[in-house]
């Protein structure tokens, strides 16, 4: 029974794994239309020594696993609970909840900071470090600048609340990493939408393990609700709000609204923004997904594969089997990485993953085995 080597440093160097009894991380998002909150960990430590003490606001903690850089994120500290036991003759805990750079973003304030014209990852970038940003975390566009233009402003706001206005533009994704040596910078990568890359996996997700496929214990798959919807209006910064509906969706099911704010800088580029989401998502039997399991439950070859490859920004796209009641074969599906919860403890880890279906970003990307295929892959704006 395989399980995860989780390795905690203080300041990126010094390891206190001795100390840790527990720990649960939140990144990404739930679903394609969720704004980023910004992920989070915290960790409940055996305080009997006050080892709690080595934290400060902002200390950084390197999280990784198996002596990996599979997965590298950088947490900063926000906050310590302390459970002292009275007469300290039992266990004192401490627990310390941290953020990661997207966190961390939501408590950094622009003040009438200009933000020139420009594809909307590059104008992120305009927060970069020794502007708005701290000198330890930048913003990526190793992956594209973006397919959308934002539209120029004098911005006062949290840097956050911007980054989710223009993923709001650009219908990406957003992630973050870390480096794994000093000085220890974090980095926010975002990805545009026509970016969205298929690399294969070598490992699917499916109801029984195999050394190539990730057996969950719980699955939900999850239909309507919010994600139903066939009329959306787009209400850009400076300008008129434009709305496009999906007008079969609307005779045979009535109307579902959508509202968002963004950053496109004409009413074309957001009636296009309009009109993908009211087409989009207008189907009623598109299903999202989430699944669990644990690492001691897999065959260790798949669990390696995972665990190397799955928090990657670049592998974001998987295959997932699950058999509908009734039915004598499984349904297989492609699904797009949307978040995860991580619960750690001494005895295994639990993965909760949250998938939205493929065709909520199948933008059509010339040459790509997913994203190339006319008639199931939509052409953008």
């Amino acid at each position: 029974m395989p399980t995860t080597d989780w390795t905690f440093l203080l300041n990126g160097t010094t390891n206190f794994n001795s100390y840790v009894l527990s720990a649960n991380i939140k990144q990404g998002r739930e679903s394609y239309l969720d704004n980023y909150a910004g992920g989070s960990i915290a960790i409940t430590i055996n305080n009997n020594a006050n080892y709690a003490n080595n934290f400060a606001f902002n200390t950084k903690i390197l999280v990784n696993y198996n002596s990996s850089a599979a997965f590298k994120q950088i947490f900063y500290v926000q906050n310590i609970d302390f459970n002292d036991h009275p007469g300290n003759t039992g266990l004192s805990t401490a627990t310390i909840f941290a953020v990661d750079a997207l966190g961390r973003s939501g408590r950094i304030q622009a003040t009438a900071f200009g933000l020139t014209q420009a594809n909307t990852i590059n104008q992120l970038q305009q927060f970069d470090t020794g502007n708005v940003l701290p000198t330890d975390i930048v913003v990526s566009a190793t992956l594209g600048g973006g397919d959308s233009i934002a539209s120029a402003q004098t911005y006062t706001g949290t840097v956050l609340n911007q980054i989710n206005l223009i993923n709001a533009t650009e219908r990406g994704v957003i992630t973050t990493t870390a480096g794994t040596s000093a000085p220890f910078n974090s980095t926010i990568a975002p990805m545009p939408r026509s970016n969205l890359y298929s690399a294969v996996t070598s490992f699917s997700f499916g109801r029984t393990t195999s050394s190539t496929v990730i057996a969950y214990s719980s699955f939900d798959r999850i239909q309507n609700g919010s994600s139903f919807i066939n009329t959306a209006t787009i209400s850009p910064l400076g300008l008129s709000p434009v709305t496009e509906t999906n007008s079969a969706s609307v005779s045979a099911y009535g109307p579902t609204f959508y509202g968002s704010s963004t950053v496109d800088y004409n009413t074309t580029q957001a009636t296009g923004n309009a009109d993908w989401i009211s087409n989009t998502f207008s189907d009623p039997a598109s299903l999202r997904f989430v699944i669990t399991f644990t690492d001691k439950m897999q065959n260790s070859t798949a669990l390696d594969n995972f665990e190397s490859t799955f928090f990657q920004t670049i592998y974001l796209i998987y295959s997932l089997a699950y058999r509908v009641p009734g039915d004598v074969s499984d349904t297989t599906v492609q699904v797009v990485r949307e978040g995860w919860q991580i619960n750690i403890t001494p005895s295994q880890t639990s993965f909760t993953l949250f998938f939205s279906p493929l065709n909520y970003y199948s933008f059509f990307t010339l040459d790509s085995s997913s994203l190339g295929i006319l008639d199931t892959s939509r052409l953008g704006w």
